[in-house]
């Protein structure tokens, strides 16, 4: 296997963020670590891979290994995963460490697991590698053994369902069509695609799986949650409440995980910053550039149910439109950091999660969709190009969409069909009967 291989078969970062694999591995670090920490709540897909393929998810991760010529692996997952973990120590090589982590939130922000499991810092600003580690994600490394394009996508259906689970969906496949297999125990209900912490609220069931997509979480349509996301669905609702609620009471920092990795990151400063600008007159504070915008602050540590992640991220951006640049002496991790991490318990309990079922095992639905809707800019960089027209025919795994430039990634169907549609950001593809 290849980078080439891992480019044309289209494999990104399954966790989220989407970054194309064969970009990531070109890099020549010491360490490769297998981010298995899985830290959103109700979120299982991951360690279901690893209870159900593992041997898939090493043959993988030793690929990455040898091609980035990385001499030591790592696997950061929860010590609560006891029955995983030993299922995985009697299958690695003596270049692999499994390092046990405590259940919080966010063990699994890659910037704190290679703290965690490595002891190093990556500086702000930098990427992991200038410290020589980089992390893959679990189903990325399962994607990438399998050498096949990747035309399906791993998700955890949660919440106000009846049987959680984890099921394998060919990408652009409806919500909709996929709750049809599950039984919703509320009258009304929203949906949270990718995570109730980093994840984006649906408007309807209308959205289609991508290759990031991990998870669909059903909730009460009054649940706290909901009520949470929908207070500050635009920025400026969170610069209004920001300038008449915050009393400047620092809990957003003191619990914010890049800050307790000595990152400049300040989100009652944001908060602050929000109070006193005045149109045409912004305050920025340039160590917002480095938050991982995990919304702890703004869903667990904010007593008055403000939104510190919002005005931290309103300035973000304006640093990057900017192009503003922080410069500052090397930082180092507080002291009280190992202290102030948020337990996923206190976390769901915050949230009002403990009334869900808190397991999502591996199940196995045949799903034949009739149309998919397949994304050509689900993943970081720069759309593909489709290269099918209205009324192709395509097979299965045929190419639809090519990389259109150095950070990009290739585009596959996920069924055979009919090409209905066609454009910049989308194919849509009728399948056979």
């Amino acid at each position: 296997m290849t980078l080439n291989d891992i480019k044309n078969i289209g494999v990104i970062g399954a966790g989220g963020a989407g970054f194309p694999a064969h970009v990531k591995l070109r890099a020549q670090p010491d360490t490769l670590i297998m981010n298995a920490a899985e830290c959103e709540p109700l979120v299982h897909k991951d360690v279901e891979l690893l209870r159900n393929y593992s041997d898939l998810v090493l043959q993988g991760f030793n690929i990455a290994k040898d091609i980035t010529g990385a001499t030591r692996g790592i696997i950061g997952i929860k010590e609560k995963n006891k029955e995983v973990i030993e299922q995985l120590k009697s299958k690695i090589t003596k270049d692999i460490i499994i390092f046990p982590l405590d259940d919080f939130y966010p063990a699994g922000d890659e910037i704190t697991l290679i703290y965690l499991t490595t002891g190093r810092i990556v500086q702000p600003g930098d990427l992991p590698i200038t410290i020589g580690c980089i992390v893959q994600n679990v189903e990325t490394l399962y994607n990438i053994a399998k050498k096949v394009p990747v035309i399906e996508k791993h998700v955890s259906i949660a919440g106000a369902v009846s049987k959680p689970a984890t099921i394998k969906i060919p990408v652009g496949t409806s919500y909709k069509e996929i709750l049809e297999n599950f039984e919703i125990t509320v009258p009304r209900y929203i949906l949270r695609s990718g995570g109730l912490m980093m994840g984006e609220l649906e408007s309807d069931d209308q959205g289609v799986i991508d290759k990031r997509t991990g998870a669909l979480i059903v909730l009460p349509i009054d649940h706290f949650c909901v009520t949470m996301y929908k207070r500050f669905s635009t920025p400026h609702d969170t610069d209004r409440i920001a300038k008449a609620g915050c009393d400047q009471c620092n809990f957003c920092t003191e619990l914010c995980p890049r800050y307790l990795l000595g990152h400049p990151v300040r989100p009652e400063t944001a908060m602050r910053n929000r109070m006193f600008t005045r149109e045409g007159e912004p305050y920025i504070d340039l160590g917002s550039a480095f938050c991982c915008e995990c919304n702890l602050c703004t869903l667990y540590a904010c007593p008055e149910s403000l939104d510190p992640r919002g005005a931290t991220v309103i300035e973000k951006r304006m640093v990057q439109e900017q192009q503003l640049r922080w410069e500052g002496l090397q930082v180092r991790a507080h002291p009280m950091l190992r202290y102030r991490q948020v337990s996923t318990k206190k976390l769901k309990q915050r949230l009002d999660l403990m009334r869900f079922i808190d397991e999502a095992p591996l199940m196995d639905i045949a799903f034949k969709p009739r149309i998919v809707r397949i994304p050509l800019n689900h993943h970081a960089g720069k759309p593909a190009v489709a290269v099918v027209k209205i009324g192709d025919f395509v097979e299965k795994n045929d190419l639809i969409g090519r990389a259109s430039a150095e950070i990009s990634a290739n585009v596959h169907s996920s069924i055979s069909g009919k090409v209905l549609e066609v454009s910049e950001e989308q194919i849509i593809i009728q399948g056979t009967k």
